[in-house]
């Protein structure tokens, strides 16, 4: 397994992930096809929830296998937009999904396609007072048999569930992908991530910014420099701060530190490692449920930061070894993992609800 590791990280000289700039294959297995769930047989999907529906089980797979997706919950619905499914390492607009797609919990029998919008991958979505906020991610603007043309973006969009239609917001003041996004109270916070401008230099950023979303006007504010530059990174949120977990770094290495920011104090500060090699840090999905933080890793570990935040705790191990994924709370007893990757069997459809205990 760290060979594998090791060749994941040597491919491009700056790791190799739903965001490499190279379209090399893997010298390891990897292939598109669905993974079955634990769940569920295939019918036809996060990092925000506002509710705790009522959920019967099983849920549906995805509609196809995907990874570096958004996703929420709002009232009893379950959304996720964008991602990639097209061929590993290779990326275009084909391979690029513009769906909003939505999965009634109530009654979850199938995938519906609510809207759409712009082919993205590496966005973050987020939900409050019951919309969705989608920012950020990148745009390939290369066809399958073309050169990748590869762009960040800054767009900040919300979705009304009701009138199934989307507002244009202030753009984010730089344009990033490979980041994420989490709410605090009324409050969205971003952080890490990496600008892609097609053949020039990429920029990785260097900003963490914030955005009331109970204003009647709405702007984002910078956030005091963070201690870190990384993407593939996950945001969480406990004790009224803001977790960001992981990454990897200008020079290819992915680390398992994690960085906290509390907004009384606007002070950065560092948190606890995640245990294990460093690639435990890289793709990582966090929620948080019942006042906890979990975390799910690259090799199937559910992570629970401790009573006391200064270490993590094994939950379990899962069945399926997921990463550039999402999670998300039903309550405070159950979670969601749906789609990402293995670099065993490629990328997964399948959606896997997992019990906590509180």
């Amino acid at each position: 397994m760290t060979h594998i590791l090791l060749i994941l990280l040597t491919l491009t000289g700056a790791g190799d992930d739903d965001e490499s700039r190279s379209s090399r294959p893997l010298t390891q297995r990897r292939t598109d096809a669905e993974s079955t769930s634990n769940e569920s047989p295939p019918p036809m999907n996060t990092a925000n929830s506002e509710t705790s529906p009522a959920v019967a089980t099983p849920l549906p797979a995805l509609p196809q296998a995907i990874t570096s997706f958004g996703a929420a919950l709002v009232g009893e619905s379950m959304y996720v937009y964008g991602g990639h499914y097209g061929k590993a390492h290779h990326y275009s607009q084909n391979g690029q999904s513009g769906q909003l797609l939505r999965l009634n919990l109530k009654t979850p029998t199938k995938w519906d396609e609510a809207s759409s919008g712009p082919r993205l991958q590496g966005l973050a979505m987020v939900a409050h007072e019951g919309k969705l906020y989608r920012t950020g991610g990148f745009i390939a603007r290369n066809q399958e048999d073309e050169e990748q043309d590869l762009w960040s973006v800054a767009d900040f969009v919300r979705f009304d569930p009701r009138s199934e239609k989307w507002e244009e917001l202030p753009a984010m003041p730089f344009s990033r992908s490979s980041f994420d996004a989490v709410m605090l109270g009324d409050v969205m916070y971003v952080a890490g991530g990496w600008e892609l401008r097609g053949a020039k230099e990429t920029l990785w950023q260097e900003t963490a910014y914030a955005i009331d979303l109970s204003q009647p006007t709405l702007k984002w504010q910078q956030l005091p420099p963070p201690p870190f530059k990384r993407r593939a990174v996950s945001l969480g949120t406990i004790d009224d701060k803001v977790l960001v977990i992981g990454g990897m770094q200008p020079d290819g290495k992915v680390t398992t530190k994690t960085a906290i920011y509390n907004p009384a104090a606007g002070r950065w500060s560092e948190g606890p490692k995640l245990p294990g090699d460093d690639m435990e840090g890289f793709g990582t999905a966090c929620c948080t449920a019942g006042e906890r933080l979990y975390v799910s890793t690259i090799s199937g570990k559910l992570l629970r930061l401790s009573d006391d935040r200064n270490s993590w705790q094994l939950v379990e191990k899962l069945r399926d070894d997921r990463f550039f994924h999402r999670m998300l709370p039903l309550d405070d007893q159950r979670l969601i993992l749906l789609g990402g990757a293995s670099m065993q069997t490629g990328k997964f459809s399948s959606v896997t609800t997992v019990k906590i205990s509180p």
